[in-house]
């Protein structure tokens, strides 16, 4: 739990798009109309997690202030999966950096503490991974970031068509709901959901989930 009374722990996800200065003029202002939509999108599906709106730079970056962390891995999964939904383009992708800690000072979508700072230096350094994990506060963060390991590995690999269905699944639709939103079978929606690995990344997403919904658990180093 926090080290003392006023202290409350936020998540903070920075993200931005892989490599969209080779997309085309049409590509990109596609993406920018798409990564608009999802900010509203995000909004409808967890109206209780953002403290405000996500804020957006340059059409292909974005920063959301996350007031209920344990939503936080979710909602990096519903902006890849809204992203290949949308875009449908071979290879597009995004990178994100969660972080969890605290925020010693906010003005409407802007700002400051170790959340924010920590966040964005990890979305800076270079590597292969796309989503990661970072905390300076919560104990054990190198275990929480192999779930989130887990979890971007698999969800890389996703198509556009099978995002348009975990988009679904992440609203928690069952295959039936799903079958019928897409208007394609049952035993499909079965088939992709095998797939994607989704009821793999879902028990990663539900004990992520666990870990910061049970605050009892979670001592804040100092």
């Amino acid at each position: 739990m926090p080290a003392n009374k006023n202290e409350k722990l936020f998540s903070v996800i920075t993200g931005d798009i892989v490599k969209s200065s080779k997309l085309s003029i049409e590509q990109h202002k596609k993406l920018v109309k798409v990564m608009r939509s999802c900010s509203k999108e995000v909004q409808k599906v967890f109206p209780d997690a953002l403290k405000y709106e996500p804020e957006l730079f340059r059409g292909d970056s974005w920063q959301l202030l996350i007031k209920k962390p344990e939503e936080a891995l979710s909602i990096a999964v519903f902006y890849r999966a809204y992203l290949k939904a949308n875009m449908m383009i071979n290879k597009i992708d995004a990178r994100m950096a969660i972080s969890v800690g605290t925020v010693d000072f906010i003005e409407s979508s802007f700002g400051v503490g170790d959340a924010y700072k920590i966040s964005g230096k990890a979305l800076d350094k270079k590597g292969k991974r796309k989503i990661k994990f970072v905390s300076d506060v919560v104990p054990n963060s190198d275990a929480i970031d192999l779930i989130v390991h887990n979890v971007d590995f698999i969800s890389s690999k996703w198509t556009g068509n099978q995002s348009k269905i975990i988009l679904l699944a992440l609203q928690n639709m069952d295959q039936n709901a799903i079958a019928s939103k897409l208007r394609i079978t049952q035993s499909a929606v079965s088939q992709q959901i095998d797939a994607t690995g989704w009821n793999i990344v879902y028990s990663n997403i539900n004990y992520y989930k666990n870990i910061f919904s049970n605050k009892n658990k979670i001592k804040v180093r100092k």
